[in-house]
């Protein structure tokens, strides 16, 4: 397979997913969906009887007139909900009652008579402030920061500047599709979301960590990082492995979906989303930027010894 001939073609491609997701995420869907986690709500945990299901619970609260909520299932044998309320009821109710500590309890008087439950039933309550999800946001950008800067600087210091480069620019190539793709698929961010980008990037630089040492394994001097049918050779070689063990990890994942673990549903989706990603950047990415990298700074060299 001509893959360093075709590079052209698949950085079009990642661009083209790139516009794609992010038009949905902010033309159509007009931003990305909110969570409690990090901007701030209301969570009630419930248990209800069982003849009463997720579709129970949504059509009564919308009757009350509720229109953004989120409900999961988080213990199928007891059958025990989660029912998430945004920022904006968590206000709205504020501002009836004008204290943070009756909220919860007041939404409580609300949804009890609708689903037809006892104060029993009611198992947990949470109210998360706007500045909490704040603090934790900053948390999580810090977290990818820094994620991505020691992973540069291993990969510099096992190899060369031009591998890392290359390594840093398909891990952002990854990080920023998938948040994409997160947008446009209005995947609630959350701490399983998160969990999920930072095990994308984990499967992501250990395949190109692999291709990489193949290309240097076969190098004889640094000229070998422009020749086009090393790098071709060094990638097919790894190429089966490669695709068998994202394929293997993805089988496990798509389970998870299959079996409707909700609490599990956002993390599985965008890590089978993200292991794909990882696969295809670590394949046509990184060793094309390395290979640009490469034929740039020897052109320079030329020109200086000129």
């Amino acid at each position: 397979m001509k893959i360093l001939e075709h590079r052209k073609f698949f950085f079009a491609l990642s661009f083209l997913f790139l516009f794609t997701f992010y038009g949905i995420t902010f033309f159509y869907h007009r931003g990305f969906a909110k969570s409690i986690t990090f901007h701030g709500g209301i969570r009630i945990t419930l248990k209800i009887p069982a003849e009463q299901n997720k579709e129970y619970l949504d059509n009564q609260l919308k009757k009350i007139g509720f229109k953004e909520f989120t409900v999961r299932l988080v213990d199928l044998r007891e059958n025990k909900y989660d029912i998430e309320f945004g920022p904006e009821v968590r206000e709205q109710i504020k501002k009836e009652v004008n204290d943070d500590k009756k909220i919860a309890e007041e939404l409580e008087k609300k949804i009890i008579p609708a689903l037809k439950i006892q104060q029993d039933n009611i198992i947990s309550r949470e109210v998360i402030s706007a500045s909490y999800g704040s603090n934790l946001f900053k948390i999580s950008v810090k977290a990818l920061f820094w994620t991505l800067v020691l992973i540069s600087v291993y990969i510099a210091f096992r190899f060369e500047f031009s591998f890392a480069l290359g390594a840093t620019v398909a891990l952002l190539h990854d990080l920023i599709i998938t948040i994409g793709f997160i947008g446009a698929y209005q995947i609630q961010p959350s701490v399983p979301v998160l969990a999920a980008i930072l095990t994308i990037i984990g499967y992501s630089i250990n395949d190109t960590i692999i291709i990489f040492d193949r290309i240097r394994s076969k190098m004889k001097d640094r000229t070998d990082l422009i020749n086009i049918n090393l790098l071709n050779s060094a990638i097919m070689e790894t190429f089966s492995r490669t695709i068998i063990t994202s394929f293997l990890t993805a089988i496990s994942l798509i389970a998870i979906l299959i079996s409707k673990a909700e609490s599990l549903i956002d993390f599985s989706i965008v890590l089978v989303f993200g292991i794909v990603l990882g696969t295809y950047s670590s394949i046509f990415i990184a060793s094309p930027v390395m290979y640009y990298y490469e034929r740039f700074k020897l052109s320079k060299i030329k020109k200086t010894s000129v």
